[in-house]
């Protein structure tokens, strides 16, 4: 009875929140739960193909429990797997950060941890391919350059014949070729060959010989009296002076207009070998040159009074004017290629006149002034 009365008693007093049990024991709480560790033992490979096997190996400890749960994760790819170890081949390329955790009995996380793996991309075979093999041109002129470029794809070796060699697969290089070639490119890869080839061809000049004539309306000679007067045109061209001491200088315009502006002048005769003399122009005026001048229209201003230079003839005696080559001649003669006349001038430098009152001269009539000239042209 005594036991019924107690509980009886004690009721009312749980039913207030009242604790029966001593106030020492009522401060008492359970201890917080200690984190797991999570470890990350291996990746292997480290490097990998996309497609290969991949091994994640990680194990945790738990100081006040027992670990119950893991997860893997990729930065790249998301949830990896939910064991202690697992194997996928479904990385996909790049550099991962892989994520590992796992959990204790109490249902607490660890704090991640993490490591690294690669995952390279499957070669894909490039396949034999000459993609292109081009020039610049297909026909030049013999001493012109000319580009060849060429891609190729997917070869072990590539050479361009004649003259070139080996290559590589993406180039560019330039050739002056001397006669028409044909340039084969060759691509290799193991056992397959493949062939691309483009011609060039090369084209050489024709020759040609022609004799200039003279423009008479536009070749005379001029008295260097004040003011210097023109020979009427038609009558050839006489140099030196004259019984009243006044010098003379010849102007000849050669018409070019049948040169191709393309020509390349190989060669020049200068025949001035048919004249007539008064005196001894020679002796008394020293030697007589010729000038390049490009006068247009001649008129009596164009008698020179300067201190002349750039001559491309030169003769100091009758003796010296026979037919001959001349190289300074010709040089002048390319220049004005491309124009429909060339213009020179005839005079003795070292003194006008000799002030003697004899008349020292030499003479040309139009038809004795003749250049034969010899040039290449393509056209």
């Amino acid at each position: 009875m005594k036991r019924i009365f107690i509980l009886a008693l004690a009721i009312p007093f749980l039913l207030a929140g009242c604790s029966l049990l001593p106030s020492s024991l009522q401060d008492m709480k359970p201890s917080a739960n200690e984190a797991p560790i999570a470890y990350i033992d291996a990746i292997t490979p480290p490097t990998a193909t996309a497609g290969e096997d991949v091994t994640l190996a990680g194990h945790g400890t738990d100081a006040d429990g027992t670990v119950v749960a893991y997860r893997w994760r990729s930065n790249i790819d998301g949830p990896l797997g939910v064991d202690a170890s697992i194997t996928t081949s479904e990385l996909s390329a790049g550099v991962h950060d892989i994520y590992f955790k796992v959990q204790d009995n109490t249902g607490d996380w660890s704090t991640e941890t993490v490591s690294t793996v690669t995952i390279t991309p499957v070669e894909v075979p490039v396949p034999l391919d000459i993609v292109s093999f081009t020039s610049d041109y297909d026909t030049i002129h013999i001493g012109d350059t000319v580009t060849l470029r060429w891609e190729v794809a997917g070869a072990d070796e590539v050479s361009i014949e004649p003259d070139i060699g080996s290559v590589s697969q993406v180039g560019i290089i330039d050739i002056t070729p001397e006669e028409t070639t044909e340039y084969i490119l060759t691509a290799t890869k193991g056992s397959e060959t493949k062939y691309n080839s483009t011609e060039i061809t090369v084209l050489e000049p024709d020759s040609y010989s022609e004799t200039l004539a003279v423009v008479e309306s536009n070749t005379s000679s001029i008295f260097g009296d004040a003011p210097p007067a023109l020979w009427p045109p038609g009558m050839g061209i006489s140099v030196g002076d004259f019984t009243t001491d006044v010098s003379v200088q010849g102007f000849v315009t050669f018409d070019t207009s049948d040169i191709p502006s393309d020509a390349i002048i190989t060669s020049v005769e200068v025949d001035f070998s048919s004249y007539s003399t008064g005196g001894t122009p020679f002796a008394d005026l020293g030697c007589l040159r010729v000038y390049p001048q490009n006068y247009g229209t001649l008129k009596a201003g164009d008698f020179y009074t300067g201190s002349a230079i750039g001559a491309i003839l030169k003769y100091c005696s009758e003796a010296q004017i026979m037919p001959h080559e001349s190289e300074s001649f010709r040089d002048a003669l390319q220049d004005s290629v491309g124009h429909s006349r060339f213009q020179v001038r005839f005079q003795f430098n070292e003194e006008e006149t000799d002030n003697n009152g004899d008349q020292d001269y030499i003479h040309w009539d139009n038809n004795e002034l003749i250049l034969h000239i010899e040039y290449e042209s393509y056209q």
